[in-house]
């Protein structure tokens, strides 16, 4: 069965603490018409290394670990922008997005884990729709880290011989 928490888990974070009946979308969609409500656009902004990667060795397999800061641009669009847009960038700053990441990636199993950073300020910026109106729109950038993994199968060996050899015939 198809989860879309497993690909998306910022949309599941929205989903959660957005009032219910807003539209989360992933950006840049063509022919898309907007739906009646509030409207969220999420489009990834950035990817970016934090530092070296890491491997892990199992029994069998090794798992490379990358560490990323990923960057997010969330837009806000129509009644309610102002409030959700305060809600998502005061939740994104405290311990408790933190703990909804850990459990999202404890019950889904393949999700990436996402840990959030910070958040920048809400900004409000004009948008004007097709019937040539005035809309309230909200944007601003959520900062996570975010722990990419690949499994490997590790060659590992069933047997050894070991032999002995006096030192001082080397």
């Amino acid at each position: 069965m198809y989860n879309p928490s497993v690909r998306f888990p910022r949309r599941a974070f929205m989903l959660e603490v957005l009032p219910a009946g807003t539209t989360v979308l992933q950006s840049r969609q063509n022919r898309t018409p907007p739906p009646r409500g509030m409207l969220v656009l999420i489009t990834p902004l950035s990817r970016q290394p934090i530092g070296t990667g890491s491997t892990r060795y199992g029994p069998q397999s090794c798992t490379l670990l990358r560490q990323e800061q990923l960057a997010t641009q969330i837009s806000l669009f129509g009644t309610g922008a102002a409030d959700a847009a305060q809600t998502l960038l005061t939740l994104w700053r405290d311990a408790w997005s933190t703990t909804f990441f850990a459990n999202l990636v404890a019950q889904q199993h393949g999700m990436p884990r996402l840990a959030p950073l910070y958040a920048d300020n809400a900004e409000c910026l004009p948008y004007v729709n097709a019937q040539q109106q005035y809309e309230p729109h909200w944007q601003l950038t959520l900062h996570s880290q975010l722990t990419f993994s690949i499994t490997l199968p590790a060659a590992t060996a069933t047997a050894a011989t070991v032999h002995s050899v006096a030192a001082d015939r080397l």
